[in-house]
């Protein structure tokens, strides 16, 4: 964090705190030293700050400008910084990255703690929602970033990567599915199913088949997590309809088996790397994007 002159930074401190003894003690320094710099700056300007009260003091019109124009200086030198690192090499920033379930899960921790090794000075805001919000909160501005299921086609949204993720039938290895190559999803119904939410992206697929079979049957159990399905599955209790990605380390270590549906309109959902159109993204957030993008086939498991 880069500090302000003393004169605005004791300012701005009594000013939120609206006394120069609680500001005092926040600086770490004597009270005396406080009203030094107020009353210097004060003399400078020539006008007061602050109207001095029995118990502590508020703000001058004048006083309530000159907080107006400190926090804009804030906002304005640390933009100002970002560009600065963009042309010598990335040091700090913030990034905010909205994210699926599964992908706060598996991917986004990894990728944090790889991030902080070579780059320690950049923070993130990781927000866990479905792709419709996650999708809104970038084209508001709200996120940098969003590694989501695709959206309806829009002017404010640029897919910089995609990818199809097959759908599929979940079992342990060594269920009578497992060596199967494809399967439709009327089948699966003869076993215990789980299933996604309805408000879930990939229920509201499933539902869509067969005239709704899906919203006909009685499933084992209906939920939006991931891990509880993935978990059921091991234990032998029932199938689970699931994208590839949710169970990509299961599938390496043997232990479950992802038999792709043959319906064909549910054989794949589209993973999506999204931007605001047109937004020129914080240096941090954009050094993050090329990483995403290096490393989007592999968390999406189609390298």
């Amino acid at each position: 964090m880069y500090a302000l002159s003393p004169f605005l930074r004791y300012f701005e401190e009594v000013a939120v705190q609206g006394s120069v003894r609680r500001a005092a003690e926040r600086l770490y320094i004597a009270p005396s030293a406080v009203t030094r710099q107020i009353k210097a700056f004060e003399e400078m300007l020539g006008v007061p700050l602050f109207e001095r009260l029995p118990r502590g003091v508020r703000l001058t019109p004048t006083g309530e400008l000159m907080l107006a124009s400190v926090r804009r200086l804030h906002s304005e030198f640390e933009e100002a910084l970002a560009q600065a690192d963009a042309l010598k090499g990335l040091r700090w920033g913030k990034v905010r990255i909205g994210v699926l379930q599964y992908l706060s899960e598996r991917f986004i921790p990894s990728f944090v703690a790889a991030t902080n090794k070579t780059h320690p000075g950049i923070s993130f805001a990781i927000h866990i929602a479905n792709s419709e919000q996650i999708a809104h909160l970038v084209e508001t501005g709200e996120l940098d970033i969003g590694l989501c299921w695709a959206p309806p086609p829009t002017a404010l949204l640029a897919r910089v990567r995609t990818a199809a993720i097959p759908i599929g039938a979940v079992v342990p290895a060594g269920h009578a599915l497992a060596k199967k190559r494809r399967i439709p999803f009327h089948e699966c119904a003869g076993y215990p199913l789980i299933l996604p939410t309805a408000e879930m992206e990939l229920r509201r697929m499933l539902d869509g088949l067969h005239n709704g079979m899906s919203g006909r049957i009685t499933p084992l159990l209906e939920t939006n997590s991931i891990f509880a399905m993935r978990q059921l599955v091991r234990d032998g209790s029932g199938v689970a309809i699931m994208t590839r990605m949710s169970i990509l380390d299961e599938i390496k270590r043997g232990e479950l088996v992802h038999v792709p549906l043959s319906d064909p309109h549910a054989r794949s959902m589209q993973l999506s790397l999204l931007v605001r159109t047109g937004r020129d993204l914080p240096a941090a957030a954009a050094a993050l994007l090329d990483r995403l993008q290096a490393s989007f086939d592999a968390y999406a498991g189609v390298a």
